[in-house]
């Protein structure tokens, strides 16, 4: 058997310790743990799922405590599978028991079910979220997001004789956000 490569996720890193989870996956085998910060909701930004997967080697596992851990999606569950599989290796997850490695047809039902249910699971989150917005809107609480580029640094710079992508490379800032805040 090869090695156990260990993925492990938190959603924020704010009151969340990801300690508890790589200590886990080690008592379960694995080498390294690769470790994300962020959204299970996407697999865009998730760089140390991306290692992980290209460090598999024919005959390796990857391992994670549960399906959430890698994908709230079915289809991001079951593009993460196929990679693991396409690569050789097998995908492990330990709660709920689950080896994927392409020749099970069990297994790839499994996955399916738990990503469904991550699924069912995004909604319910964002509903709840949209709910808790809409009633601190009501009450004057809710502003949202605060600005994070300042239109007068985007101006000064632009009267200085910069273009708008020399201005956005030198605030590392999207173009489109330069012309919003210069058309603002």
């Amino acid at each position: 058997m090869g090695k156990v490569l260990g993925y492990a996720r938190i959603s924020t890193d704010i009151g969340q310790d990801i300690s508890s989870q790589k200590m886990k996956l080690e008592e379960l085998g694995a080498v390294v743990v690769f470790t994300d910060t962020g959204n299970g909701s996407s697999l865009h930004g998730r760089d140390q799922l991306e290692a992980a997967l290209r460090l598999l080697e024919p005959g390796d596992e990857l391992l994670a405590l549960h399906p959430d851990r890698l994908a709230r999606d079915t289809g991001d569950l079951l593009t993460i599978g196929k990679r693991v599989i396409e690569r050789g290796a097998a995908l492990r997850i330990a709660d709920p028991a689950i080896r994927f490695d392409g020749s099970d047809m069990m297994s790839e039902i499994m996955l399916t079910l738990f990503g469904m249910i991550g699924s069912v699971e995004k909604h319910f989150i964002k509903a709840r979220q949209r709910r808790g917005i809409e009633a601190a809107k009501l009450k004057g609480v809710y502003k949202g997001r605060p600005a994070s580029i300042d239109p007068t640094s985007i101006r000064e710079l632009r009267d200085q004789g910069m273009g708008a992508t020399q201005i956005a490379k030198t605030l590392k800032i999207g173009r489109a956000s330069v012309y919003r805040a210069l058309a603002a």
